[in-house]
């Protein structure tokens, strides 16, 4: 019976994960038709990114307590219901309304990662788990696809409005189609356990009490906020810094997105069958700092395939890690709390996706240069890295 209940969790998951992802990225996409509509600057979208985050730091900490008491599949059913009505909270298309759709998507969708992990950890066998959470893990690329593939439709058809209106539709059915698996799901809630103030205090405290959840949250912070600084600065680098076209730009992003789906699976399959998840996390955060100093080595002299190459590369590793990564926070934490390590965990990782690309941006202003901010922040994950390394090696030395 596991064998097909767990081909349900992981897809279920998935397209919940990618629906939360489109929703963050709506606004995003939809910028330029809002501004060409209402005259607001499309730059504001870095402000509409960080109230987005924002609103999901709170929520990834403050979610571990729901998670308990109402069930994991009850939670990602809200979390869908809650971005949709963000979404449309934008509609009318005032500054103040935006920035209040930005926190409650953000509070809809800090919740999602946690939640899966709640449901994964209870059907995936330890040894395949990072590969069942790599495969759950491409949901966010695949939010990525279709927020590009579908928004641009729905604008020509019924415009930014009508497009939120049908992002929101389609968070809304699938929270819906979720309900008759709830049953199964959600058999270990808690019903009677009440809501507390506290609930915060204890799921940052899950992680802060472990050293190997802390290190893995330190690795949560470096690589995705790395990773986000990545995404928001290399189409501008290449286009702005080396004076690519636009087009050309966006195929050297688009191989390292593409390489970091392939990554996901590929270190999900490593990871479960070949090489340690905690050792491979430690590779992978040396690789993908080297590459993104490589970055920074980038200048007009470069040939296109040698920076597609160092694109792929990161993309590969800074982009493929997060399954594994999740895996092992849910494969620590005591029995039922994956949810609620993995909720005080991605509060890290939010961090991280606010700090890094105001860090380069800060760099960026200081300097001048964007190959100076690659090779600064490039050194995080390496730090984090032979952080993971030491802790390998402590875990070897330890008496059995």
């Amino acid at each position: 019976m596991k064998v097909p209940v767990v081909y349900t969790a992981v897809f279920a998951m998935l397209f919940q994960q990618a629906l939360s992802t489109m929703s963050g990225l709506t606004i995003p996409v939809l910028a330029p038709p809002i501004a060409a509509e209402t005259g607001m600057s499309a730059s504001l979208v870095g402000v509409y990114t960080a109230f987005l985050y924002g609103g999901s730091m709170v929520s990834s900490l403050a979610g571990g307590g729901f998670l308990l008491r109402y069930g994991a599949l009850r939670v990602s059913q809200a979390c869908l219901l809650v971005v949709a009505i963000g979404l449309l909270i934008n509609m009318p298309g005032y500054i103040y309304l935006f920035v209040l759709g930005a926190i409650v998507t953000g509070l809809g969708g800090g919740p999602s990662t946690p939640a899966s992990s709640q449901i994964l950890s209870r059907y995936a066998n330890p040894s395949s788990a990072p590969f069942i959470f790599s495969i759950k893990q491409t949901g966010v690329p695949v939010g990525g696809v279709i927020a590009g593939a579908l928004l641009p439709v729905f604008v020509e058809l019924f415009g930014w409005r009508g497009a939120l209106v049908c992002a929101a539709s389609m968070s809304l059915a699938f929270a819906l189609m979720l309900q008759p698996f709830r049953a199964e799901f959600d058999s270990d809630r808690q019903p009677q356990r009440s809501l507390k103030l506290t609930d915060l205090r204890a799921t940052l405290g899950a992680v802060l009490r472990d050293a190997r959840v802390r290190e893995l949250a330190m690795g949560l912070f470096a690589f995705t906020g790395l990773q986000l600084a990545f995404a928001s600065f290399f189409i501008s680098f290449l286009s702005l810094g080396m004076g690519w076209t636009l087009t050309d730009a966006g195929i050297a992003y688009s191989i390292a997105m593409g390489a970091g789906i392939a990554g996901r699976l590929l270190w999900g399959w490593v990871g479960s069958v070949y090489v340690p998840p905690i050792l491979l996390l430690a590779v992978l955060g040396l690789v993908m700092g080297l590459a993104c100093m490589a970055i920074g080595l980038v200048d007009a002299g470069w040939q296109r395939p040698a920076v597609w190459a160092v694109a792929f590369i990161y993309g590969l590793t800074g982009i493929g890690y997060q399954g594994v990564l999740l895996a092992e926070i849910a494969r620590i934490a005591p029995p039922g709390m994956a949810g609620v390590v993995t909720g005080g965990a991605v509060f890290f990782a939010y961090l991280g996706m606010i700090t890094f690309p105001g860090s380069f941006g800060l760099i960026l202003a200081l300097t001048g240069s964007y190959q100076t901010a690659f090779v600064i922040l490039g050194a995080v994950p390496i730090m984090v890295g032979v952080m993971l390394f030491r802790s390998v090696r402590r875990q070897e030395i330890q008496p059995s």
